[in-house]
């Protein structure tokens, strides 16, 4: 601060000697006719006062140059108020040297150097070097909390919500304010320091959340206080923070989905709720970085606004590397997806072990029901009246139990649209399987399976239909892809099971 008030103060000092030169020079006697280079002192002085200066801010530079490895460990806040300060400075040199071209009447004659040029472009490289170390600590933090994330839901602390609402330029809702209500005030006055939430909200979509994406949040928003406060390195900060978001789900996809958080000993397994809360975080990610983008490229323009074409070229170099965050949401989108589609391999692997006992690994116990009551509509009566001895397949309990299981999970992480679709699909798969053994030959030994109404294997298999519909129906935000499923396997049993094969075939009074 000291060297550069120094040049300013050399700056006024000699514009104040070339303006009396030019003064002094004009008001010599004229002899009659014009001294040789007369016309030429104006430019000459002009020259030598950014000799002067160019000089002096060498020396400058040559400090910064000196102390550039103390540089590289401020805090970004010293460097913005040393920045500032610089800045300043030779902005009052830029006025002097303006004023002097005015004062000794040289218009755009002079086009003269940049003497600030060279200081200006140390400035701007240890800036880099600076967004650059602090770029380092983040990536290193992010594999730090990653390696130790366990995968359980955390509660949102109040002030994660002011995080995502600054990052994203957007207005803090304010409580509205009822009749005789006198306790609405701001945000900040409803929320006392430790309120916490259970989700975090954004637009309209609820998330729940585990610490590791709590603390990319913070850091995607100290990412975007860097493009606000060095407006000129934007490229670079957007650049390092597309590496963050990438490092962030790749990590986050090998220790989930790949199972590297069971082989580096944090969890002795992935279990539903793990994969159901990666994806919560994968889906919470890729719903603000379309708004992230939104609102960064919404900066950009407004610090280079009427600032000419090279201006405007920053910003085009800095909207496109802005489009990378799209292809990065569709990244985490992706990751999404397949977490929905481990939890789906999860119900169909359930299913697999099951379904070796249920279709040809272990017979039907037998009934012991009166076969009477297939004649006319007593078995349609004891069914509505919840009667009817099902006598389903013990396996199918043990399936039952598993879907009800992961039907809680789930529900408990995800919202019902997730659920469906992760469902829907499982049963899609199981739907294929079932008909696929079908397709092969399943033993139907007597006992328990007779040539006559509700004894026949094909008939055994749809009352065990029945137990499912009537156990399952209770979990109702399953219930389309259920219905859909149990439409299937009726389906797939009429078009399979042999109606040559007495034990085997179907009789239409129990399928009615």
């Amino acid at each position: 601060q000291g060297l550069l008030a120094f040049v300013v103060e050399v700056a006024t000092r000699f514009s104040n000697f070339a303006i009396l030169v030019q003064h002094t020079s004009q008001e010599l006697p004229d002899e009659g006719e014009q001294r040789p280079g007369q016309d030429e002192v104006p430019g000459e002085l002009l020259r030598l006062l950014e000799v002067t200066l160019t000089s002096s801010l060498k020396i400058a530079g040559a400090l910064l140059q000196a102390r550039q490895t103390e540089h590289a460990r401020l805090k970004l806040v010293d460097w913005q108020q040393f920045l500032a300060i610089s800045n300043e400075s030779l902005g009052q040199v830029r006025q002097v040297q303006e004023t002097c071209k005015v004062k000794l009447r040289m218009g755009d004659s002079h086009a003269g150097t940049d003497v600030q040029a060279g200081l200006r472009a140390i400035m701007y490289n240890q800036t880099k070097s600076i967004i650059e170390e602090f770029h380092q600590k983040c990536l290193l933090q992010t594999k730090t909390v990653l390696e130790q994330e366990r995968w359980v839901q955390t509660d949102v602390p109040v002030q994660y919500k002011h995080i995502l609402v600054r990052m994203l330029g957007q207005q803090a809702q304010q409580p509205v304010q009822t009749e005789g209500d006198t306790s609405a005030g701001s945000l900040d006055d409803q929320s006392p320091q430790g309120t916490t939430e259970r989700y975090l909200h954004v637009e309209g979509a609820h998330f729940l959340v585990v610490p590791a994406v709590l603390t990319l949040l913070q850091l995607l928003g100290d990412y975007v206080k860097l493009c606000q406060d060095f407006g000129e390195l934007a490229a670079e900060v957007v650049q390092r923070m597309c590496m963050l978001l990438r490092l962030f789900n790749q990590r986050a996809q090998r220790l989930v989905l790949n199972g590297q958080a069971v082989q580096h000993q944090v969890l002795e397994k992935i279990t539903a709720a793990n994969l159901a809360l990666s994806s919560q975080c994968c889906g919470l990610i890729a719903q603000v970085l379309p708004l992230l983008q939104t609102h960064l490229t919404e900066v950009t323009q407004a610090s280079y606004a009427g600032s000419g074409a090279q201006a405007a070229a920053r910003v085009a170099m800095v909207s496109a590397l802005l489009g990378d965050l799209s292809k990065i949401a569709t990244e985490f989108t992706e990751h999404r997806t397949a977490l929905f589609g481990k939890l789906s391999d999860l119900l169909q692997k359930c299913y697999t072990a099951h379904s070796k006992k249920w279709l040809g690994g272990e017979p039907h116990a037998e009934l012991t029901s009166d076969l009477e009551l297939w004649q006319g509509d007593g078995a349609a009566l004891a069914a509505q009246r919840g009667e009817l001895e099902l006598g389903a397949h013990t396996s199918l309990e043990g399936l039952v139990k598993d879907i009800t299981i992961m039907y809680r999970v789930l529900l408990k992480n995800l919202n019902f649209d997730s659920v469906r679709k992760i469902f829907a699909r499982a049963f899609e798969d199981m739907a294929k399987k079932f008909e696929q053994r079908l397709g092969q030959e399943i033993s139907a030994p007597t006992p328990p399976y007779e040539d006559c109404v509700g004894r026949s294997l094909g008939d055994r298999l749809l009352l065990d239909l029945a137990f499912l519909q009537r156990e399952l129906e209770k979990l109702t935000g399953i219930s389309t892809p259920l219905q859909r499923l149990l439409c299937d396997l009726v389906q797939h049993l009429q078009n399979k099971m042999p109606v040559e094969d007495s034990l085997k075939k179907l009789h239409p009074r129990v399928l009615e």
